[in-house]
């Protein structure tokens, strides 16, 4: 049950915090007093997609937040889902930014709007004006019947079906495409794979090609430092090069430790560079004569380059990338010519599936059969009691073909007059007709889906009189099992209510505010008196409709 609401900086709503209680509530005002905004709001909380439009003027931005008393099938869920649940209350918020981003909290732990639908459609559900014209589409239809033979599971596993048989088939279809289009991409493949072996790149080859390259191109400039180097630490004429020296150094220092060895230490440093200097000059030496400009060994390492390049342009920018490309070449070849094969193993699968299909969809049927009896007779004795005592409601179930909900075509028919064929109810019912049709599947349905709060905004539209009345009956005898709220304009629904809450707008310089008042005995019967036109005759109508419906 919604025991508490709170909206903060939503449209023409600076804030609004309202607690509600059991049976029916109604919610009335004057034409543009902010009905409509807090339909948004509730929207909100139960993660309708809100523009940042929603934001008051001037404000940073909007919240709203709900408290709900805790269903055993939600805790499960939050428990689930690691959320809190400590207190046996459910507080759900929004939180819009006037840059547009939104948050969405259940009880403190920030959750997905996803999830937040997901709670949201097992505490509360919301009539609104538009969810009329769904009976004006047959399509939607057959939720409303899954939802009273509550075939959730058989709808589950009849879609896991459909969705595999479509998956092979597809899968069946690519791999028996046209003989000319098989041939013409295993010729593609062949070349490609073909050409990617024959060149047998392995990872790092370009690399050290590279370098090769790099050393042929400058042998010549490689053995001239050499030679210089060599020559400047090991060879230097007159006994000048860096060794020579070392070694006049090493042999004063010797000298002087055979009077005083302070000196040793020095002597053994200068010493070992003595060695390692000649070590280094002979190494220098060695990989200079080694490095030799070889034309031939240069051109070779020119046409592997150019052929690692041909091969990046096609199958990757690097030699991992065109290996990579290669093996799944040779898989799709692969199972190109293993498509025979498959395919006969596809449609062995096939058959299997449809087989399942065929039973959960026959399984299927029986349930939405049996339903629909049921759900025609329950509609048409609720309509009866809406002021529509000649009605015929009939649930039409028609086999199709499989489809994404099954193999039945779901319609509802109407004759509202005696003697009338059932037609289409598009073809058929008011705006008021359809009001009443729709309130007569939501009280069959509120019976067994577990929500234990219906909102409807104006579900009395397009009605008057006498049927204004009946639905005030129906919704104050749903209000005995559910918590039921109300946005109307009919005084026979706020004559009805438990509660009564008056939605006011006031204007206080360029910014409206509206406000949410409960109303005591006295205020009710001011504002029936508004809504029936007023003056004296209006209230004594107003306290008679009040003692009537009390």
């Amino acid at each position: 049950m919604l025991e508490q609401l709170t909206i903060k900086n939503v449209a023409v709503i600076d804030r609004l915090e309202v607690s509600f209680s059991c049976g029916m509530s109604v919610l009335t005002g004057e034409t543009g007093a902010g009905k409509s905004i807090i339909i948004d709001s509730i929207n909100m909380i139960l993660g309708s997609r809100a523009s940042k439009e929603l934001v008051r003027r001037g404000a940073e931005k909007a919240e709203v937040q709900a408290v709900f008393s805790m269903p055993e099938d939600v805790r499960a869920v939050l428990d689930e889902n690691d959320i809190d649940t400590d207190d046996d209350c459910v507080i759900i918020s929004r939180r819009l930014t006037s840059e547009g981003k939104s948050t969405a909290r259940i009880n403190g732990t920030v959750v997905t709007l996803n999830l937040l639908r997901d709670i949201a459609d097992m505490l509360i559900n919301i009539h609104g004006q538009h969810d009329n014209q769904a009976l004006l589409n047959p399509s939607k239809h057959i939720g409303f019947l899954d939802s009273y033979a509550r075939t959730s599971p058989l709808v589950s596993e009849y879609k896991a079906h459909y969705d595999r048989a479509r998956a092979i088939s597809r899968k069946l279809q690519a791999l028996e495409t046209n003989e000319h289009e098989r041939i013409e991409r295993i010729d593609l493949l062949t070349y490609q794979i073909n050409e990617i072996t024959a060149a047998a790149l392995t990872d790092g080859e370009e690399e050290e090609l590279l370098a090769q390259r790099r050393l042929l191109e400058n042998a010549e400039q490689i053995n001239m430092n050499a030679e210089r180097a060599y020559v400047n630490l090991y060879d230097y004429p007159d006994g000048q090069s860096a060794y020579d020296m070392i070694s006049e150094a090493v042999n004063a220092v010797a000298e002087i430790i055979e009077v005083s060895p302070e000196l040793k230490e020095a002597y053994e440093s200068i010493s070992s560079a003595m060695y390692a200097v000649e070590d280094a000059a002979r190494e220098i030496r060695g990989f200079g004569e080694s490095v030799e400009f070889d034309r031939q060994a240069l051109d070779e390492i020119e046409e592997r380059l150019d052929l690692i390049n041909r091969l990046k342009r096609k199958y990757g920018s690097t030699i991992e990338e065109i290996n990579s490309f290669g093996q799944r070449a040779q898989a799709e070849l692969n199972e190109i010519e293993t498509s025979d094969e498959q395919s006969e193993k596809l449609r062995i699968e096939l058959k299997e599936v449809k087989e399942l299909l065929k039973d959960v969809a026959a399984n299927l049927t029986a349930a939405r059969t049996k339903a629909a009896t049921a759900l025609s007779k329950e509609i048409e004795n609720a309509l009866h009691e809406l002021n529509m005592e000649k009605a015929v409601f009939s649930v039409s179930l028609n086999p199709q073909q499989y489809a994404a909900n099954g193999a039945d075509a779901v319609e509802f028919v109407i004759a509202t007059n005696p003697g009338e064929d059932l037609k289409p109810l598009v073809k058929i019912a008011s705006g008021g007709e359809l009001s009443r049709v729709m309130l007569a599947i939501k009280s069959i349905l509120a019976k067994s889906d577990g929500v234990d709060t219906l909102i409807f905004d104006e579900i009395d539209t397009g009605v008057s009189g006498g049927a204004a009345q009946k639905i005030a009956d129906k919704l104050k005898a749903i209000g005995r099992d559910k918590q039921v709220i109300c946005i109307s304009h009919l005084p026979q629904l706020a004559a009805a209510a438990d509660n009564h809450f008056l939605i006011i707008k006031d204007v206080e310089g360029e910014l409206a505010s509206t406000t949410l008042r409960e109303l005591d005995h006295e205020g009710r019967v001011h504002e029936l008196a508004r809504i029936v036109g007023g003056g004296e005759a209006g209230e004594s109508y107003a306290r008679q409709m009040i003692r009537e419906d009390c």
